[in-house]
């Protein structure tokens, strides 16, 4: 029906006369986000000339906004020109949060609010607490397109605690670790899809030894102060066609991390690339590959970590650390129910991923206790009405070693 209607609007606009101009744009079903905010967004102005392609265009990037279930537009005849007319669907974006997720003998749960489109203006709020293994609340404020300029900004102020195993001579010993941060970042939009950001946080951090007994290098208690510097840049070209996703998705993060003990800097940097393909009317294809790299200390809080949560579904909590990463995630999800609040997803999966050891070589990647290799299912529940909605379930197991596996509960897709 809404292919019938968007091939209506096209041959409504032919039947038109290209020497006519667009006199008038106006917005239907905006309730709280405004005008002025939407604007920004629209290449067409009072005065162009119909283009069909064009309307097309921008109708696409609304769209990708993440806050309309659905954008439509309408051509109207005027006695001097034409009036486009765009047609919103709101999402919800003030929501409760009440995330959680789960593998074996491992649970974490978020409660909080988030609110996706604050003063209806694009901005985004969120604060919650957290429990995963330990107790951690973190509250994050950006402001999109400052007073409609190419500018943004965001803040953020956490503290992140959990049980957190490291290895020392081929022994987990596990740590109470305390992260305090205090972040801001500057954001300066290159056009409507690419952003570059860049800031800094000055952050705490205390590990103290949780598992009883003496093991070889394990200190009782380490404290650090330190700073961070970094830098993202964000190249999107991904078109949300309700809850399927096509095109093609790339971030680079670079991060340097200076001690206030004046220990020797530390750097950081992966890439993440993401792509997306639609197939027929219920399939969508995604696969991200992400290639880090970072200071190669031979030290147990290397910064790359093997986890159910982050990488590879069913292989458990934070099972090994590196300083280099190669990890390849593909999903096949196929729409088993489509109705007007309600999606179900059926999802087959493949996780795939290697590491480079605390002062090893590039050639830890390719060493076979280095590599992991992990398929499974899952289904999504999908409510379309309200932002970022969607349960997640995925079972998980080795195909090396078949016994090892798991369940991993979420809240979004996994990537």
């Amino acid at each position: 029906m809404k292919r019938l209607l968007i091939v209506t609007y096209i041959l409504s606009i032919a039947s038109i006369s290209y020497s006519q101009e667009i006199e008038a744009i106006r917005f239907e079903g905006l309730k709280k986000t405004k005008p002025s905010y939407i604007s920004q967004f629209i290449s067409i102005q009072k005065g162009d000339p119909l283009d069909s392609t064009e309307i097309i265009e921008v109708k696409q990037r609304l769209a990708n906004l993440e806050m309309f279930s659905d954008v439509q537009f309408e051509v109207q005849e005027l006695n001097q020109g034409v009036e486009l007319v765009y047609v919103f669907q709101e999402l919800y974006t003030l929501l409760p949060i009440f995330s959680f997720g789960g593998i074996e003998e491992n649970f974490w749960v978020q409660v909080g609010a988030s609110e996706a489109n604050l003063g209806g203006k694009g901005n985004k709020l969120t604060a919650y607490y957290q429990y995963y293994d330990r107790n951690s609340f973190a509250t994050h404020l950006t402001f999109d397109r400052i007073r409609q300029s190419q500018w943004g900004a965001n803040v953020n102020l956490i503290k992140w605690s959990t049980l957190e195993p490291l290895f020392f001579s081929g022994q987990t010993v596990e740590y109470e670790y305390d992260n305090y941060t205090l972040g801001a970042n500057v954001i300066r939009y290159l056009n409507f899809t690419d952003r570059i950001e860049f800031g800094g946080a000055f952050f705490t951090e205390d590990y103290r030894k949780f598992t009883e007994g003496d093991f070889e290098g394990a200190p009782e208690k380490v404290t650090k102060n330190k700073l961070l510097g970094k830098a993202t840049f964000i190249w999107n070209r991904v078109n949300y066609h309700f809850f399927y996703l096509d095109g093609l998705h790339n971030q680079l993060n670079i991060q340097t991390v200076q001690s206030l003990d004046n220990d020797p800097a530390f750097y950081i940097a992966f890439n993440d690339v993401k792509y997306f393909k639609r197939s027929g009317k219920r399939g969508n294809l995604a696969t991200r590959l992400r290639l880090g790299l970072s200071t190669n200390e031979e030290s147990p809080f290397a910064p790359f970590v093997l986890d159910s949560y982050l990488n590879i579904r069913g292989v458990g909590n934070r099972v090994d650390r590196g300083t280099g990463a190669i990890i390849w995630n593909t999903e096949y999800r196929r729409t088993l129910r489509d109705r007007e609040k309600i999606a179900v997803q059926g999802v087959l999966f493949s996780d795939l991923g290697s590491w480079r050891n605390p002062g090893g070589n590039f050639s830890d990647f390719a060493e076979s206790q280095n590599f992991v290799l992990f398929a499974g299912g899952g289904f999504r529940l999908i409510h379309k009405k309200i932002y970022n909605a969607i349960l997640r379930v995925d079972y998980g197991f080795n195909l090396q070693e078949p016994s090892i596996n798991g369940f991993v509960l979420g809240i979004g897709q996994y990537f």
